[in-house]
């Protein structure tokens, strides 16, 4: 690890690309110590609670001021919005001196502060990003937004209204802005980071050779790959507008959080969607359009073809 340095390498984004899957392998191989919480957004500083709706704060709360509390080693979170520089060392309290030190904030990508600001304070950061058909991420994102309650129009209206507005963490889903790329990648590209670029529908469909290409550029012992199987698959709920109602409307919320256990297991089955959403080739054929200069602008970037992506 380069000297005052807090991490040695960084999995950047995109979000709904599968990176929750891969921080669970890295997790498991015996060279490396993962933050104790997974997206800590230390280096992202446009990423400000006190701005953040209060529905975005009920679906992705920041760490209460009891978790800094606790014993090392911390326990494991999924996200928080970590601002002290001694909080976020203690990330990595239970790490031994040989083992990589990562983290796997997805805001990164997106965050012109987060690209200036790792690599100035780990010099030698290795970033790793995974790009995913901006049509296929934005529609995941969806769907996780419409199961937490966050959006309930159609696809084609959330996308419209998104682009429509600026992009801003917290305070909208950022569809759009989180699926073009191309800005994004040229600032990383300028960072100083060593930056390795995945293309998810390459790395799932072959997952034993991505992660032997991850291992070789984190410079670890290759070792088998932990389980196929991808970490917070997304699924769908039946009635959007009463998701929306159970977790933001004051009633919903109050019968929510006394329902039993057995009863509310019971309620999520039954409002869970017979069958996947899917998007008719018509649908996915008007939401590219938001997307086709960004992807033109990338293909140049990277100096590559991503005619799989159409």
């Amino acid at each position: 690890m380069a000297l005052n340095s807090v991490i040695d390498a960084a999995l950047i984004g995109v979000p709904k690309s599968g990176s929750t899957t891969l921080a669970d392998w890295l997790s498991a191989h015996p060279g490396v110590a993962m933050s104790r919480i997974k997206e800590p957004n230390f280096y992202a500083a446009e990423l400000d609670p006190a701005a953040f709706s209060a529905a975005f704060l009920r679906v992705s709360p920041d760490a209460p001021a009891d978790y800094w509390a606790q014993a090392d080693p911390l326990p494991l979170r999924h996200q928080a919005f970590v601002r002290q520089p001694e909080h976020y060392t203690r990330l990595w309290a239970h790490a031994q001196p040989d083992l990589l030190r990562m983290e796997a904030s997805t805001s990164y990508f997106w965050s012109a502060s987060a690209a200036r600001a790792l690599p100035q304070a780990n010099p030698g950061v290795k970033a790793i990003v995974v790009l995913r058909n901006p049509v296929d991420r934005a529609f995941s994102h969806y769907r996780m937004a419409r199961k937490y309650g966050l959006v309930s129009a159609s696809f084609a209206d959330e996308l419209a209204r998104d682009a429509a507005r600026p992009a801003a963490w917290g305070q909208s889903e950022n569809l759009v802005a989180l699926s073009r790329y191309a800005e994004s990648m040229e600032r990383w590209m300028r960072s100083g980071a060593q930056l390795h670029v995945a293309l998810y529908e390459q790395a799932f469909e072959a997952p034993e050779a991505f992660w032997k290409e991850v291992q070789h550029f984190l410079g670890l012992e290759a070792v088998p790959l932990p389980h196929a199987e991808r970490v917070h698959a997304a699924h769908d709920v039946r009635w959007p507008q009463l998701a929306r109602f159970a977790q933001h409307h004051p009633v919903g919320r109050w019968l929510r959080e006394r329902l039993p256990e057995g009863l509310k297991r019971s309620a999520q089955s039954a409002t869970a969607a017979a069958k996947p959403l899917k998007l008719t080739s018509e649908e996915r054929a008007a939401a590219w359009t938001y997307f086709a200069d960004d992807v033109a602008r990338l293909e140049d970037l990277l100096g590559k073809n991503l005619s799989l992506w159409t």
